[in-house]
């Protein structure tokens, strides 16, 4: 799939005909991407604006795009950064941004979501509530989702089930990856992704929970000898634009645009499917086309566990996401990706 269109991306653009792209006028736009050594950005963001958009758009449409990590940031601020309109679009890592705003984490709570294609039910079901909250209250307009591949736990030490995070440090990103540490009894470390190698060589950390390719592309396989099967979460990002500077937007070029981010959201969530999978061979010794295999010990997944997952979804991360987020937001919560995923906040 790499630097390729799936057909769902095609059927996407397909309307975008010569003679609508000969109505766009010339607009050139900035693009603050995702983590840029990892296949989010190279294989998926990177192309669409520097070529995908190009194209569909008779050459109207030009992107300047960088990942936020050789801009100097960290990724949290972006969000605020396109609500003011220091930048003008970015694809944000909505767990970034939990902590300050709760909603943002809703389509990709802990134990809620166990699969790629559960994300994007619950992403799909939330969307509508999602764009209203951004537009009326951050002046964001949401342009579509994406995902990294499954969550999973990365260890220095040897490891039998989740339960053994009792006691251990790890590196958790976003609010409900630190409440479910917590309920496992261990100590959740906030920590940007290019620092957990270090981190856990040195022993400032025990564990790190990232994706379960991302980790092999950034090398955590070299200080970590094992990694848990056992999705925890998955990383969902959302592509968002300034609105002020949306509605500046010439119409055609915005249908360009949705479109194109439409097809690309499908996109993301297909390569996610695949890199859950492609990441765990790679870590552990299978067969991997990303690269020299690593020889991680590979922790299968237990009744117990699933079990563990689903008891602190319930008695812990949920009712911390209603505490962090309010009343209305754990009824529209219900009302949407709950009712689709069959989970309650009480």
């Amino acid at each position: 799939m790499k630097h390729s269109q799936t057909l769902a991306a095609i059927m996407a653009l397909a309307f975008v005909t010569p003679a609508l792209a000969a109505e766009i006028p010339e607009t050139e736009l900035n693009v603050v991407g995702s983590i840029g050594v990892l296949s989010m950005y190279k294989d998926m963001e990177s192309p669409f604006w520097t070529k995908t958009i190009v194209e569909s758009s008779g050459g109207a449409i030009k992107a300047n795009i960088k990942p936020f990590n050789e801009l100097g940031f960290k990724g949290g601020e972006l969000f605020s950064l396109v609500s003011n309109g220091t930048v003008q679009m970015a694809h944000q890592v909505l767990a970034y941004t939990s902590g300050s705003v709760p909603m943002n984490e809703a389509t990709d709570l802990v134990g809620v979501v166990a699969d790629v294609e559960a994300v994007h039910v619950a992403a799909k079901a939330f969307r509508e509530t999602h764009a209203g909250f951004l537009a009326k209250d951050h002046n964001i307009k949401l342009l579509g989702y994406g995902t990294y591949q499954s969550q999973v736990i990365y260890c220095r030490d040897a490891f039998k089930s989740i339960s053994d995070m009792k006691g251990r440090k790890v590196r958790a990103s976003g609010a409900s990856q630190q409440v479910f540490i917590k309920h496992l009894g261990g100590s959740p470390i906030g920590m940007s992704f290019g620092e957990v190698p270090t981190a856990m060589a040195n022993g400032t950390i025990d564990c790190a929970i990232t994706g379960a390719l991302s980790g092999y592309l950034a090398k955590w396989h070299e200080p970590a000898n094992y990694i848990s099967a056992l999705p925890i979460n998955h990383g969902v990002i959302a592509h968002i634009a300034n609105m002020d500077w949306w509605n500046t937007v010439d119409p055609a070029a915005q249908a360009a645009i949705e479109a194109g981010l439409s097809g690309l959201e499908e996109e993301m969530f297909a390569l996610a499917k695949t890199e859950t999978a492609d990441g765990l061979a790679c870590n552990s010794g299978g067969n991997c086309k990303y690269g020299d295999p690593a020889s991680m010990i590979l922790v299968p997944i237990t009744d117990a566990d699933l079990a563990l997952r689903q008891e602190a979804a319930n008695t812990a991360v949920l009712p911390a996401y209603k505490e962090r987020c309010g009343d209305a937001c754990a009824s529209a919560w219900n009302a949407t990706i709950g009712k689709a995923m069959s989970f309650t906040i009480k």
